[in-house]
């Protein structure tokens, strides 16, 4: 599935039943990024990334990563909450959101999760 196929899939899903959070599962973070960064991007690994931000010692592929994962919450947060500005360009109203990245208990575990929120 690419980008776009997500993003649509995504936002199709809470259009239907709105809410004040978006929640996106691991499998959509990691196929999304993986196709950002043009390189295989599993759960495990975004999972590693995030645990690596969280501690303060993320490596350049680590916040690569996360960026590109983040940059799926922006998308489908902007198309949920926001106006569309224009449908030509298909641009969006930018929407400010915050991120609460829930993982597993262990750091390899491959749970992962993300709820976004409207700030």
């Amino acid at each position: 599935m690419d980008q776009d196929d997500i993003v649509d899939k995504l936002v199709a899903e809470n259009r239907k039943d709105p809410r004040n959070k978006i929640i996106i599962d691991g499998e959509d973070l990691s196929a999304f990024a993986s196709d950002e960064l043009d390189s295989a991007v599993t759960v495990l690994l975004l999972s590693r990334a995030i645990a690596a931000y969280r501690s303060g010692s993320p490596s350049d592929e680590h916040q690569a990563v996360v960026d590109a994962a983040t940059a799926l919450c922006h998308q489908v947060a902007d198309r949920v909450w926001g106006e569309c500005i224009d449908t030509e360009e298909d641009e969006w109203q930018e929407i400010n959101i915050s991120t609460d990245w829930i993982t597993g208990p262990e750091q390899e575990d491959t749970e992962l999760r993300v709820v976004v929120r409207q700030i």
